[in-house]
């Protein structure tokens, strides 16, 4: 009794008292996505003046700490370990450090803050901008009254990691490497004209350089791999792999991509972009395409999450527009069926098998509670939700905008055990959750979920496929010299 007393006490504080005074703290600030007074483009929280970002990154730790040891406490109904618990207390389940061999170096590497001529700008502000209910629920969502749903993507919007869980992008003479066979490379180029060291003789550092930018993002901040990785799948599902994603306007003045409600608020990375686009541009002027570097950059960000090293082909070349409207339908939602997902996928070239290990993406990154919340309300839906997960959502979702880790375990590890989640009934979004029931999925969820190092080296490939959609190639579109705005 004493020990479900404590569990009780426990949760009493995370999810009525810490919600409160989180709330008074967020209250000071605005929504991520919110119109201002002015009915102008969103504001983000990080600029605001009332709070350091330091203070915002502690109050975010906290709240990730408090859900973990929550899930870590909820589900605990064995008598035995209740008694247990009366004699010892609860030792909240660490997260994964193992210790790896490249460190990272903590100072980050000063840019030069006019490496080219002309400002970066923000978004421009826009007469139209996507309306947003006042409840801040996306449209399309119980709740909501306007507009589609936002799409599920990569990782969603992250966290701040734990610093004590981190490694580096490996050096390629060391790394272990899963290199596409002849045959593959063959129809990439065949496909794409893309080829694996693109760059060797006109920019030899540029990988170097991209992979040496995201280690000092990962570094400052771990939750940076999960949001560059659902960049890259927002830019390749919708217009191809042409960084039409990063563009703040076009010569035709349309509202771009980023603009678009299954973007928006949800989506981040764009500073980094531009750091290591200045590098390159400083390196080799006019070389390195912004299409290649998001791609580049993707395959960094996952291999510092624990994929082992693979090759990339590069030469695409930068696309000169980005049309908001291109966006509706070509983006997976949060729940889709599952024969709409396949068709999605076939459309790209993609396979049954491809979108399972894709989906394994999210094993890193969280999920906003407005696209797995309802779930829980949902009689029917509930069923397919592990009961100490369904408690977990409902008592971390006090808002449409709060996040879950898609993996509470190892939250920022990439591994195999999203997909044994799944065959477990603990998968946050509705799409994924039906891939574990469908006769044509649920077999490779747990082919994957048993061999980690078969779903490493089918990742890979994977990602060299998504990577070759409707690439430009050749004297097709142009090489950016700013990847928020064509030449």
């Amino acid at each position: 009794m004493v020990g479900k007393a404590r569990i009780f006490a426990g949760l009493f504080l995370i999810c009525i008292v810490l919600p409160s005074l989180a709330s008074a703290f967020v209250d000071h600030l605005p929504e991520v996505g919110q119109v201002n007074d002015n009915n102008d483009v969103p504001i983000h929280v990080s600029t605001v003046a009332h709070f350091s970002e330091k203070q915002v990154k502690e109050a975010m730790i906290r709240r990730a700490k408090a859900v973990h040891d929550l899930w870590a406490n909820f589900g605990n109904n064995d008598k035995d370990d209740v008694a247990k618990e009366d004699a010892a207390p609860v030792t909240p389940t660490p997260v994964d450090s193992t210790p790896t061999t490249t460190p990272v170096d903590p100072t980050p590497t000063p840019v030069d803050p006019t490496p080219n001529p002309g400002p970066v700008n923000p978004v421009p502000a826009d007469p139209t901008p996507n309306p947003v209910p006042a409840n801040n629920v996306p449209a399309g969502y119980p709740g909501a009254t306007q507009g589609p749903p936002v799409a599920m993507g990569y990782g969603g919007a992250p966290i701040t990691q734990n610093p004590s869980d981190q490694q580096t992008v490996p050096e390629q003479a060391g790394a272990a490497q899963n290199h596409p066979t002849p045959e593959e490379i063959k129809e990439q180029r065949k496909h794409a004209g893309l080829q694996v060291g693109f760059y060797d003789s006109t920019c030899p550092n540029a990988e170097k350089i991209i992979k040496d930018g995201m280690n000092r993002a990962f570094g400052n901040d771990s939750s940076m791999a999960a949001p560059i990785g659902r960049l890259l799948f927002h830019d390749c599902f919708v217009n191809g792999c042409d960084a039409s994603i990063l563009l703040d306007k076009t010569p035709s003045g349309a509202r771009v991509e980023k603009l678009a409600p299954t973007n928006g608020a949800t989506i981040r990375g764009f500073e980094l972009i531009d750091e290591i686009k200045a590098e390159l541009e400083a390196e080799c002027p006019g070389i390195v395409s912004c299409s290649d570097l998001l791609v580049y950059l993707s395959r960094d960000a996952f291999v510092v999450s624990g994929v082992p090293y693979y090759d990339v082909p590069g030469g695409r070349r930068d696309g000169m527009e980005s049309l908001e409207a291109n966006v509706i339908g070509n983006l997976p939602l949060p729940d889709n069926t599952v024969d709409k997902m396949i068709d999605l996928f076939k459309k790209k070239g993609l396979t049954e098998e491809d979108l399972v290990v894709l989906i394994g993406a999210h094993s890193i990154g969280v999920a906003h509670c407005f696209s797995f919340r309802y779930r829980v309300d949902n009689p029917v839906k509930a069923t397919m939700v592990d009961p100490r997960l369904a408690g977990v959502m409902k008592f971390t979702c006090t808002t449409p905008m709060s996040t879950l880790a898609f993996d509470t375990t190892t939250q920022y590890k990439m591994d195999s055990v999203y997909y044994k989640q799944l065959s477990g009934k603990r998968a946050l979004l509705e799409s994924d959750a039906l891939l574990n029931e469908d006769p044509r999925t649920k077999d490779f969820i747990q082919k994957f979920g048993d061999d980690e190092n078969g779903w490493f080296i089918k990742f890979g490939k994977a990602m060299n496929k998504l990577t070759s959609i409707q690439v430009l190639t050749g004297d097709q579109g142009q090489i950016r010299k700013q990847c928020r705005f064509v030449n």
